[in-house]
């Protein structure tokens, strides 16, 4: 395990973009570690953001 805490780190839009670019690469298993962020975030927000990997793992 590791803990890398980056202020101001890449928010959910970056997240779905590099879900993307992951799940093109034939993944065979990810880890989604913690989000913080700045409060604003809905439910559906934090879904959205690893779908396209996830999409590719479970489909």
């Amino acid at each position: 395990m590791t803990d890398c805490t980056v202020p101001a780190g890449i928010g959910l839009e970056d997240r779905y973009t590099c879900a993307k670019v992951l799940a093109a690469s034939a993944p065979v298993g990810a880890e989604i570690a913690e989000f913080e962020g700045d409060g604003s975030a809905t439910v559906e927000d934090l879904v959205a953001a690893p779908e396209p990997l996830l999409a590719e793992l479970c489909g």
